[in-house]
């Protein structure tokens, strides 16, 4: 390589220099935020993008290929100087550039498409000019990225060209360093955080016994400048990959929501004004903010870790906040400051479902090894009540010993929290812990994903540390332990298509237990496209139960065409919220199909 002269010598120090110009841009950032970037965090996201692998999804593999191909070509115009002496490396790195020319052509194409959707988003969402020729920029840097590493794997076969590649390494190495050090800082920052998790602005249990000066208490933002230094992060690191929007529930439903649109105009916001003051609602809608049903899909598809739903829950604790709530919302939070659930009725009436059933409450039998934690919607929906009562026949069956609180079983907070309402939330929470530590409890079923998140997940935090299981995985346990039999001749002979429920498989990844009770029970599971962690909201998540929101189609109408497609005679599901959302939507789109509870579905077969 030194015969190729001064020429070769400049851009190969070129080349050095914009890979620490990438380096000094990644540690410029990491200090602003306070994110480690050690050997340590790197270990751990290369391990947890190992892990994606398996899932197959085309684009993580495609983001993957972008990365890889980055990586390889990096390495390839450090080392090769040295490659004449270690040609084997130099092979491997020949071989490896052909399947990830592969995967960058399809990366490609696909960010056309990707283009072709954002437009007619933002068109359908009335975004503005300004803000279409911003997102514009951004994706044309981002197809500007993949050409460049695409070329320049493709003259790794071509030696005579090596200059040719070392200019356009050191381009694509400026032009991610730009545009690319921010977005890899925040996934280095954010891979590991659990989806459940949720930023808590106060402890009540402190404002009131004096410990914090409620004075200086602050809930929710208004202003740009009151997001934190990880948020800020957060969304100026969206660099307008599409991956949310295209599984966003709100937006396939003609919602006025785009997770993409709402981070990249609060970033825009933020830049054009340096000193925070920009007021966040100048450019962010109310119904933009009340379609999301807090599925996690836009965040749990971001190859960069963006947070859209920290964003969407800060801005809604501020409409709380200055009461821009409708009637709906207004009544539903008044409801559980008055009746401790969201439908108003009286709480003595929670445990009527179970008249006559001999299920034990915990005043009655404290030492039950199991509190049942029934919900609201299972305790006072009518069609939902089935669940409670499957659910018992199975635990009485298996025996098991549980019991319920009754009456004194209050909501679990979710909906409020969900809506933005953090203090009422926190109100029912630590009603909750006082009681269940009351009792001694232990152990916790839930058969509501929802209650199953807050109290798996939240409750910690409010003195509530219990041994919390979902229903399907305690059925899953019990027949697998030989505790519930299913005689062959009580096995259904149908076939059952399972809508996983967003807080039991994204939230807490609950996915193969009720895969197991299905296949225990029913002759055929049959599998929609978009399942587990992918899968397809029902609409009712983020508090949407209780209110509406203008649509073109109802996001459970989208997934029961879905369910429909596959063929199966039933959609079993895990959730009330689900089970009430998808059989009224089959009801009024004539499928013919039955929905039914994976409880429910158990308890037919036994006798």
């Amino acid at each position: 390589m030194a015969g190729l002269g001064p020429g070769y010598l400049a851009v190969y120090l070129l080349s050095l220099a914009s890979v620490v110009v990438f380096g000094y841009m990644l540690v410029r950032h990491a200090r602003r935020t306070s994110t480690s970037i050690g050997p340590g965090r790197l270990f751990g996201l290369a391990e947890d993008e190992s892990r994606r692998l398996t899932s197959g999804d085309p684009v993580f593999l495609m983001h993957l290929s972008i990365a890889a191909g980055i990586g390889i070509s990096i390495a390839n115009a450090v080392l090769d100087p040295i490659m004449g002496y270690v040609y084997p490396l130099k092979v491997l790195f020949l071989i490896l550039s052909v399947p990830l020319v592969g995967g960058l052509a399809a990366a490609f194409v696909w960010r056309i498409q990707v283009y072709v959707r954002s437009k007619r988003v933002e068109k359908d969402l009335k975004a503005g000019d300004s803000f279409a020729s911003a997102s514009t920029f951004l994706q044309v840097i981002l197809m500007l990225a993949i050409a460049l590493t695409t070329s320049e794997l493709v003259l790794l076969w071509f030696p005579s060209l090596v200059l040719v590649g070392g200019v356009v390494g050191v381009a694509r190495n400026l032009l991610i360093a730009v545009y690319y050090s921010r977005p890899s800082v925040n996934l280095v920052a954010n891979f590991d955080r659990p989806l459940a998790a949720m930023k808590t602005p106060f402890n009540l249990a402190d404002v009131i016994s004096g410990k914090v000066d409620a004075s200086q208490v602050s809930v929710g933002v208004s202003k740009v400048s009151d997001f934190d230094s990880k948020q800020r992060l957060s969304f100026d690191s969206c660099v307008e990959i599409g991956a949310c929007e295209a599984s966003c529930p709100a937006t396939a439903s003609g919602r006025p929501l785009s997770p993409r649109v709402l981070v990249r105009k609060i970033s825009l916001l933020a830049g054009a004004q340096p000193d925070g003051g920009g007021g966040a609602f100048s450019t962010v809608g109310d119904d933009e903010l009340w379609s999301c049903t807090s599925c996690g899909a836009c965040v749990s598809s971001c190859p960069v870790g963006v947070k859209h739903l920290d964003v969407i829950y800060e801005l809604r604790r501020d409409l709380v906040a200055k009461g821009r709530l409708d009637k709906e919302k207004s009544a539903m939070l008044e409801n559980l400051a008055q009746t401790q659930n969201p439908y108003g009725f009286k709480n003595a009436t929670r445990g009527d479902w179970a008249q006559g059933l001999g299920v034990d409450t915990l005043a009655t039998n404290p030492g039950a090894e199991y509190l049942y934690w029934v919900g609201c919607v299972s305790a006072f929906d009518q069609r939902a009540q089935r669940i409670a009562r499957a659910l018992s026949k199975i635990l009485k069956q298996a025996g098991v010993s549980f019991a319920i609180m009754g009456p004194e079983e209050a909501c679990v907070g979710d909906p409020a929290r969900r809506l933005g309402e953090e203090g009422r939330y926190q109100e029912l929470a630590f009603q909750n812990v006082e009681k269940l530590n009351s009792y001694g409890v232990k152990k916790i079923i839930a058969a509501c994903p929802h209650c199953f998140n807050a109290l798996k997940n939240e409750y910690p935090q409010f003195g509530g540390k219990y041994e919390v299981v979902y229903h399907t995985q305690l059925i899953s346990d019990l027949i697998r332990d030989g505790r519930l039999r299913v005689p062959p001749e009580r096995i259904q002979k149908i076939s059952v298509t399972l809508h996983d429920a967003c807080y039991a498989s994204r939230y807490n990844s609950v996915f193969e237990e009720p895969r197991h009770v299905l296949g225990a029970t029913v002759a055929e599971v049959r599998e929609m496209g978009r399942k587990k962690e992918k899968t397809f909201c029902c609409g009712a998540g983020g508090s949407n139960y209780w209110y509406k929101v203008p649509q073109q189609r109802s996001i459970a109408a989208i997934r029961t065409e879905e369910a429909h497609q596959t063929g199966a005679k039933e959609i079993a599901t895990e959730c009330p919220y689900c089970l009430s959302m998808l059989d009224d939507t089959t009801k009024v789109m004539n499928t013919g199909m039955e929905v039914k509870d994976v409880a429910e579905i158990v308890a037919d077969c036994l006798a």
